[in-house]
């Protein structure tokens, strides 16, 4: 078997002399760092396009990353607007609902006009029907027993009396005033 040339030259450099051997071993150390020097000169390229392509990938990451940061932030407005809404509602509803247990129906002047009205006409059509017929009759009308409708009867009277005699002394007022208001002179 042929050796190298650089094998023979090594081979050639070995005698075991304390000298020699520590002149080998200080070769052999140098040969070692300039070897690592070599390497290391040889991986720079390498470690310089490793933190180009990490730095391109952080950024390639950040864009991927910015569009689904973005649609967070969305959907954190439209929760907290979500929320502030359904706050207004939710006061509003239990402000009606207030409203409502409180029971406060109240009607605008016309309608309570126009209820007293109604019911002066139903108390009348009442009155009319019982001076026709009797009370038994008027029951199964509005769906009441006869002991019912005599008292509705009875309160529709009642009603009638009272709503007269407040028209009876509305109109006698009005004719007092009528009275005491002077007539203009004719010319």
């Amino acid at each position: 078997m042929a050796s190298t040339s650089q094998s023979a030259s090594r081979r050639s450099l070995r005698p075991h002399t304390t000298p020699n051997v520590r002149e080998n071993a200080r070769r052999q150390r140098e040969r070692l760092l300039a070897r690592q020097a070599e390497l290391e000169a040889l991986a720079g390229p390498i470690h310089d396009a490793t933190d180009k392509l990490s730095k391109l990938e952080a950024a390639v990451a950040s864009r991927a990353q910015s569009p689904l940061k973005k649609i967070e932030r969305l959907e954190q407005t439209r929760d907290r607007r979500i929320k502030k809404i359904q706050e207004q509602y939710a006061a509003k509803i239990a402000e009606i609902q207030r409203e409502m247990e409180a029971g406060t129906e109240t009607l605008t002047p016309q309608e309570r006009e126009q209820e007293s009205a109604l019911l002066r006409e139903y108390a009348e059509a009442i009155v009319t029907f019982s001076r026709s017929a009797s009370a038994s009759e008027l029951a199964p009308l509005l769906g009441v027993s006869a002991r019912e409708a005599k008292k509705l009867i009875m309160q529709a009277k009642a009603d009638l009396g009272a709503a007269g005699a407040a028209e009876s002394a509305g109109s006698s007022s009005e004719d007092k005033q009528d009275d005491k208001q002077p007539v203009p002179a004719a010319s």
